[in-house]
Formats: structure tokens, C-alpha cells, sequence
């Protein structure tokens, strides 16, 4: 059974490069303007939609991860013994806002974390256990000891200019934020009139448990875990990949399992050059993203991407954006750890 999305709401801020936006229903993706840096609050925009939507509280659920919480509030808890860092406590914060007692759940899966939120809140409505769910993720701001982990392992861009599958490629500007989608039953959506900005068809969770960091050279799992969102989707045309791309090593594993499942007809970006590598929250804004290039069949451009690696085959958008029919598209995430997350999408 697909899962209708009836709201969406995203924001993300780079802050190294002191800028940002917002991504709700009504947003572009041409992102014209990157002049100021929103952020917004999740609290305030969960409150705003639930106030047009008649539900029980005891049937409303909640999943919301983070990959690592808010770490720069650790100190609160030392000094103040000020419990507000563990990475749960948005989605208690979430759930005292909107007054909820329905389920609840804060997924840790890195950097698939948000996937990992919306697939496991889809099935929530499937199989009947609540009415409502909203599901996302948040990232916070990273503190010095987390960015200095991953200049050690030489993650970050030492350009501060990310080049997602370019042979200059040298790693990703972290950035923080969040993204969130309302998920109800088709039926339940239709009865009530509301406003269905697609469907999230298809959903698979899988490890890759080759190497803590680095994922098995073939793409086998990330394979793996495509098809069997393809198939749980029914088997739709996907029309565009929405890739994790994070400008490492792992682009070219990414590329061979895409490549692997669709050979290189499909239309391939990242867009974390425009949003930065949101961490955890990646997954959640990139379904916001997804949804808009179907709602504007626009294909969103990789920044930055000059100089396609020789080892890659696939039909990247580089620069500047495709105009063209989407109706169904892939959103991939992977994490340390191994996990992966593929999602498909649907407009109709």
C-alpha cells in the first residue's frame, strides 16, 4: 500500500557559507537566491499544518532522527544537569508541542538517518498502527570534536566547494536543518480533501557491512536495496535519482550500483552542493526535494560538477537544471556504519 504525503516543510543553513532556504509546498527549486539564511522552526511549522487537520493525538506518531543530537548542548546536562543532548529528544519536544501520545521514535542510522525516519513511518500507516505520522529528521550544528573527526579521516572539502561526481571531488561542507513530510493513508487523505503532493511507493532499508566507512566497491547492497524499493513500488519508471553524492570515494560505489539497476537512462543529480551534506537530516530534505522536481518537472542540477570522473557512466544534470516529465523518482542515503535507504516516490 503507498503512503499519501499531504504536507511537507524543510530548511537547511550552511553556515560556512552564510547560506540557506526554506523548502515547503510553495517554495522552487531554482533556489534563486541564497542572500539570506532561513532556518524556520520545525515545532512552529508541525503546529501550523496539524491545526488544518482533524486527528486524535493518541493516532498521531512521530519518528524523527538525528545522527548525533545536538552535542553542543552536552555541557547543559554537565554543568546545569540539563537533559538536552541525547540525539531522542527533538522528537520529545516534537511530541509535547503537538500534544501527542501516539508512538513515537528517534531512528539512528548516520547520515540515513532521515530515510530510515520516512520508511519506517510509512509503515506505520500501513499497517494501520496510526492515523497520521509526521516523519523527518533534524541535524543540529556540529561542534568543533565532530568536524575535526571528519577532517582527520579527509571527509571534509578542503575547497570548501563540494564537487559531488567530478574528478576533483575532495569531500563535503557539512551544513544543518531539517525536513519533514505528513504521511496518511490514500484513503484517508481522499475522504478528507486533502492536497496529495505524492506518494512515497516503495521503501528498503538494507547493510552494507563491508567496512565501517566505506561501502563494498561493487554497490552489490546499494543495488540490492534499489530494486527491492522498486519492487515493493511496483516496478514504476523511475524518471530521476535524486544520489547521496557526497563528493568522496563513495561516488563512484554509488554510480556503479545505479548503474548496476538502470544502466545510464536515468537522469542523475546531488544536491548537496546547494544544501550542503545535511548528515542525518539528508535523507528527509532530499524527499522534500524529490517531491518538488515532480511537482515542477525539474530535474534540480549538481552544482560544481565540471569534470565528470572518467570512471562514471550515468546521465549526471551538472550545472544547471533539466526540464522534463517526472513522475516517479529515487532517493538514495547511506550512512556509516553500512546503512542504506532508498525511497521511491510518485506523483500519481
Amino acid at each position: 500500500m503507498r503512503v499519501a504525503i499531504t504536507d511537507f516543510f524543510a530548511s537547511y543553513v550552511i553556515a560556512s557559507q552564510n547560506r540557506g532556504s526554506a523548502l515547503h509546498p510553495h517554495s522552487s527549486l531554482q533556489f534563486p537566491d541564497f542572500s539570506t539564511s532561513l532556518f524556520g522552526d520545525p515545532l512552529f511549522c508541525a503546529r501550523r499544518i496539524l491545526n488544518n487537520v482533524p486527528y486524535d493525538s493518541a493516532r498521531l506518531g512521530l519518528v524523527c532522527g538525528s545522527s548525533k543530537g545536538d552535542l553542543n548542548a552536552l555541557p547543559l546536562w554537565v554543568d546545569e544537569q540539563r537533559v538536552e543532548w541525547t540525539p531522542d529528544v527533538f522528537v520529545h519536544h516534537l511530541a509535547e508541542s503537538l500534544k501527542s501520545s501516539g508512538p513515537s521514535l528517534s531512528p539512528n542510522a548516520a547520515c540515513a538517518t532521515g530515510a530510515h525516519s520516512l520508511a519506517l513511518g510509512a509503515g506505520w500507516i500501513q499497517d494501520g498502527r496510526t492515523d497520521f505520522v509526521f516523519a523527518g529528521a533534524v541535524e543540529f550544528p556540529q561542534p568543533e570534536i565532530i568536524l575535526a573527526a571528519y577532517k582527520n579521516m579527509n571527509a571534509l572539502s578542503k575547497s570548501g566547494i563540494m564537487r559531488p561526481f567530478d574528478a576533483r571531488r575532495d569531500g563535503f561542507v557539512p551544513s544543518s536543518g531539517f525536513g519533514f513530510l505528513l504521511l496518511e493513508s490514500e484513503e484517508r487523505a481522499r475522504k478528507r480533501g486533502a492536497e496529495i503532493h505524492g506518494f512515497l511507493s516503495g521503501t528498503s532499508l538494507k547493510c552494507d557491512a563491508t567496512h565501517m566507512t566505506s561501502m563494498h566497491a561493487s554497490g552489490e547492497f546499494i543495488a540490492r536495496a534499489i530494486e527491492d524499493a522498486l519492487q515493493k513500488a511496483g516496478n514504476p519508471k523511475i524518471d530521476y535519482i535524486n544520489a547521496h553524492g557526497t563528493a568522496t570515494q563513495n561516488d563512484l560505489v554509488e554510480a556503479r550500483a545505479i548503474e548496476r539497476v538502470f544502466g545510464n537512462r536515468v537522469p542523475v543529480s546531488s544536491t548537496k552542493p546547494l544544501t550542503g551534506h545535511l548528515l542525518g537530516a539528508s535523507g528527509a530534505v532530499e524527499a522534500v526535494i524529490c517531491l518538488l522536481a515532480m511537482r515542477e518537472n525539474f530535474a534540480p542540477p549538481t552544482l560544481n560538477l565540471e569534470d565528470v570522473d572518467t570512471e562514471l557512466n550515468l546521465d549526471f544534470v551538472p550545472q544547471i537544471g533539466r526540464k522534463m516529465e517526472i513522475n516517479a523518482t529515487l532517493s538514495l542515503n547511506y550512512g556509516f556504519g553500512g546503512h542504506i535507504g532508498a525511497l521511491v516516490f510518485e506523483r500519481n
